[in-house]
This record gives structure tokens, sequence and C-alpha cells, in this order.
């Protein structure tokens, strides 16, 4: 399967590369759509969907979902915003086969919930985004003295 993910110019796809330090799970039965999925979980959130082909594993679909700092409630509850890229050359997920698809969830108003969006228009709000982590996973701990006692 790693060799399927490598055979693919996902970086062109608007996917970053794979955090080594991720959690990885293996869903190896076939499904409607996809005969291997891998679950990716740590800066990011992805899944890939492979064809099982004779010489192992072909790559068809990835979905990677970022997390913003904001909120939003909705009737189902409250959420962190979220941009979810997604791409993929056979329909796995409902959307068109061989075309890029972003969405946004959330409230901020420089990007619309529910349109399609283009990598140049959500790049910005991700670079964003992960400098708000980077600054905040620096950040030094601050306790106060009743927190000693």
């Amino acid at each position: 399967m790693l060799k399927a993910i490598d055979a693919v110019d996902r970086s062109a796809l608007g996917f970053t590369p794979i955090d080594r330090t991720s959690t990885f799970r293996l869903e190896n039965r076939p499904r409607a759509g996809y005969d291997a999925m891998l679950h990716i979980y740590g800066h990011t959130s992805r899944t890939i969907a492979f064809r099982k082909t004779p010489d192992g594993y072909k790559w068809i679909h990835e979905q990677e979902i970022y997390s913003g700092p904001r909120t939003y409630t909705t009737v189902d509850g409250t959420f962190h915003e979220q941009i979810i890229v997604t791409y993929g050359i056979e329909a796995v997920s409902g959307h068109a086969s061989n075309k890029l698809h972003i969405e946004y969830w959330g409230e901020d108003s420089r990007l619309p919930a529910n349109q399609s969006l283009t990598l140049e228009q959500v790049r910005p709000i991700i670079a964003e985004w992960n400098k708000r982590k980077i600054n905040h996973e620096l950040s030094p701990l601050r306790l106060d003295s009743s927190s000693l006692q």
C-alpha cells in the first residue's frame, strides 16, 4: 500500500505528507467502491482507499480533513471548523472522479460553507491554522499559585 501511495503525486492534489507519528488503522475487507482503506490520524485525519491489483494495491481515493481552532454549532452539536480535501480516480465518497473537491464547514466568512473551494482559497487558512497549532504547542505551561497547592 505504501508503494501505491508513493506512486501518486499527492502534493499536487493538495494532500500533505503523512506524519510519521500518525496512528493507522487498516480496513482490509472489500466494501462497495474499494478493496481496502487506510485510516490515518495525526496532524490531520485522512482516509486512503485502494483497489486490489495482481501486483498489490492501487491508490484510488484520498480524503484529508484539517480541523481549525474555531467551533460552530448546529442542531447536531458543536464541532470544530474543518476543511476537507477529497480526490479520487474512482467514485468512493460520492464526489465526481478525477476532480478535486474542497469544502469548508464552519463560520469563517473568508470561506463560504457548502460551496466548492479551490486550493488557492484554502491554503492560506490551513497555514494559519497550522501556525496557530505550532504556537500553541510551543507556548510555555502557565501555572498559577492555586494549582500548586
